[in-house]
C-alpha cells in the first residue's frame, strides 16, 4: 500500500502523495468521488484509499490556494516549514525512498541537501545518524560522483556545527 507522506484538503478536493515502490500522487474529488493516482492503475487503488482513510482520520493540512490544483506539494511545504520538526520527518522519508529507486543520484542528492538544512534548522540533530547511513548506501552506489563528495562534506559540516553546538 505504501506510506501515506502528506495530504492537502483545497476546496473540494485531496491532493496527497504516498510512498510505495515510487512517489504516486493523488488527486481525489471529494464532491463526485471522482479519483487519479500516478500509479499504473490511474486512480482507484491502494493509494487513494490510503489518502483517503488518512483525511478520513484528521490527517491532513487545509489550504485553499489557487496552486494547490497545480502544485500542491508547494503549498504542503509551506506549511511544513513552520513545523520545521514535522518538515525533517518528512524530508528523511523522501530521502530513503528515493535512495531505494534514484537510479542517477539526482533527486537522492537533492533530499539530502534539504534533509540537511531542515535538521540544521529545526535542531533534530537525532536524525544524522539516519542520514549518516544513507549516505554510506549512497556512496557505495554512486562512489566516483563528485556530488557525492559534496554530500559527505556537508553532511560532515553540520556534524561539525553540531558538536560545536554541544
Amino acid at each position: 500500500m505504501g506510506s501515506v507522506l502528506w495530504v492537502l484538503k483545497s476546496g473540494e478536493k485531496l491532493h496527497g502523495k504516498v510512498l510505495g515502490l515510487y512517489p504516486y500522487y493523488v488527486e481525489i474529488d471529494l464532491s463526485t468521488g471522482e479519483s487519479l493516482c500516478t500509479c499504473s492503475k490511474g486512480g482507484n487503488c491502494e493509494h487513494v484509499d490510503a489518502v483517503r482513510r488518512a483525511y478520513e482520520n484528521g490527517a491532513y493540512f487545509l489550504g485553499d490556494s489557487k496552486l494547490a490544483d497545480i502544485n500542491p506539494e508547494t503549498v504542503v511545504w509551506d506549511f511544513l516549514i513552520e513545523v520545521p520538526a514535522l518538515a525533517v520527518e518528512v524530508s528523511v522519508k523522501e530521502l530513503i525512498s528515493a535512495l531505494k529507486r534514484d537510479e542517477s543520484g539526482s533527486e537522492t542528492a537533492r533530499l539530502f541537501f534539504r534533509t540537511l538544512k531542515l535538521i540544521e534548522l529545526s535542531g533534530r540533530e537525532e536524525y544524522l545518524h539516519v542520514l549518516e547511513e544513507a549516505f554510506e548506501e549512497f556512496a557505495r552506489v554512486f562512489p566516483d560522483y563528485p556530488l557525492t563528495e559534496r554530500v559527505g562534506e556537508e553532511l560532515e559540516a553540520l556534524k561539525g556545527r553540531t558538536r560545536k553546538a554541544l
